[in-house]
């Protein structure tokens, strides 16, 4: 065989090799691309409101989620939503908002599955309630969730799983519901999960750190339980408490809110959820004003399917499915020990009425 012949079939066999090692290569990353799918989900909300004492009735288009799923590996991977809703102005009509909701990068170390480490913003650890609507089984949130602990943390989180009935999530984050922090110091957590049984989880908490902006002075402690029991495929109880201090000249400010609800599915396509709670704020630490808040909240809802696997796919420690599309009539009545609730003339009243109905589609 000639030189020249040589030359060729070399040429020849290389450009095969390199083309086989391409082709190798991009079927990898295809096989990488399908076991490590972006995942996008999310919610719509729309919401009718009565409020009897403004006399006053209302519907809104009220929120959209986009929630971004990206697992990386086994050991990492990174959650992200952006939530678009209504914010009511203090005057004037309503104002659309754009915010980062969560946003987490979630690692665990190759050996030592026991951990995981999240940075970024994401739901405070502690209670029940949570501020995307799907997450709840009543569709106004209490007095105690807006007021009386924190909803969302942005830094650093890490839980750790002794064993299959116990856990450890402690975290170092910027103050209460601050994107970015408002002083030089920062907010510490640790949280104790227990899973005394099949369909039951406590926990207990404390959190401490500067909550007032530019100072670190004022330091506030927060101590919590929660408990989500399920004592019955078709019955769920929940419950959170809280003891707030805040440290001021020569004083310590205390807070105690309480909450507690239960739902029963009375059918495949129905339920009903009953809210209790109280929130005593004598210094008005929390509330602006030295009152005992009281709330009841009645809701029964018709919901129709099931939603896919992800973020909205179950109540947390429940077998409860998330239905892909519910609607959500409520009546709730709330009362406080100061006339504090506003009335179309103006004036100020210890009690108010709403009626709202929500409609909550999972996408």
């Amino acid at each position: 065989m000639s030189i020249g012949r040589l030359t060729c079939c070399a040429v020849v066999i290389g450009a095969a090799i390199a083309y086989g090692r391409t082709a190798l290569a991009q079927d990898t990353n295809v096989v990488l691309e399908e076991k490590t799918p972006l995942v996008v989900s999310g919610f719509a909300v729309g919401l009718g409101t009565y409020d009897r004492n403004l006399a006053q009735n209302t519907a809104l288009g009220s929120k959209i989620a986009l929630s971004l799923f990206r697992p990386w590996s086994d050991q990492l991977y990174l959650f992200g939503q952006l939530t678009t809703h209504l914010e009511q102005a203090d005057s004037g009509p309503p104002q659309t908002a754009i915010e980062i909701d969560n946003l987490i990068i979630n690692w665990t170390p190759a050996h030592l599955s026991a951990l995981a480490v999240s940075f970024g913003r994401f739901d405070a650890p502690i209670g029940f309630e949570r501020d995307d609507e799907p997450l709840n089984l009543i569709p106004t949130p209490s007095f105690t969730f807006e007021k009386a602990r924190p909803v969302k943390f942005t830094g650093l989180m890490a839980r750790y799983t002794i064993s299959p009935k116990l856990s450890v999530l402690g975290l170092v984050a910027n103050g209460w519901n601050q994107a970015a922090d408002n002083n030089s110091g920062k907010t510490g957590g640790l949280k104790v999960q227990l899973f005394p049984a099949s369909g039951a989880a406590i926990a207990l908490g404390a959190l401490y750190g500067p909550e007032e902006n530019a100072t670190n002075s004022s330091q506030r402690t927060l101590l919590t339980a929660d408990a989500t029991l399920q004592p019955l495929p078709r019955l769920i109880l929940q419950a959170e408490g809280h003891r707030g201090t805040q440290r001021a000249t020569g004083a310590s400010l205390n807070w105690t809110g309480v909450v507690g609800q239960a739902f029963w599915r009375l059918s495949r396509s129905t339920g009903l959820t009953v809210r209790g709670e109280v929130l005593d704020d004598p210094n008005g630490v929390t509330t602006g004003t030295s009152q005992t808040l009281r709330s009841v909240t009645i809701s029964p809802w018709y919901f129709y399917r099931e939603a896919q696997e992800g973020v909205f796919s179950n109540v947390e420690f429940t077998t409860f499915r998330l239905p892909a599309f519910s609607i959500r009539p409520a009546l709730r009545i709330d009362h406080s020990s100061q006339p504090v609730f506003a009335t179309k003339a103006g004036s100020l009243q210890q009690s108010n009425l709403t009626a709202l109905v929500e409609l909550v589609f999972l996408f």
